[in-house]
């Protein structure tokens, strides 16, 4: 009896260790960070509008130009909890205007916060896996 439950046990601990490798966040490499095209404005408004990007990250309950401005804070009730959408803005400070191409690659490609951690959920990157590269620029 002793004996399975060590079998069982290294196989429980042998699976986790795999598990945890597999799902690791890999963030994109230098490489394919360096390979990314220049950015397009006029191509950036499309996948903003296609998007839906102001639909989760502008300030609840704002109209006009002000939809445009991408605060967040827009609170999406679900049953694990209540998720509230974060600041896209280009602001330094309050935004991701100081996160590197390759950080907000990472984030949209991967699900990898600059702080190389893995996403939450919420955050539907899965979605974005066929943007191309000069969408992303």
């Amino acid at each position: 009896m002793r004996r399975w439950l060590l079998i069982i046990l290294g196989l429980a601990l042998t699976g986790s260790g795999t598990g945890l490798f597999i799902t690791r966040p890999q963030p994109l490499s230098n490489a394919a960070i360096a390979a990314l095209p220049a950015g397009d404005a006029a191509r950036g408004e499309t996948v903003f509008w296609a998007g839906g990007c102001a639909s989760c990250h502008a300030v609840p309950k704002s109209e006009g130009d002000a939809h445009l401005v991408l605060a967040g804070g827009l609170e999406l009730k679900t049953d694990f909890g209540t998720f509230v959408a974060p600041n896209i803005s280009s602001s330094v400070e309050h935004g991701i205007g100081a996160w590197p191409p390759g950080d907000f690659a990472s984030a949209m490609l991967k699900g990898v916060s600059p702080e190389g951690s893995h996403y939450y959920p919420a955050f539907p990157y899965g979605s974005y896996i066929r943007m191309t590269d000069q969408d992303i620029s």
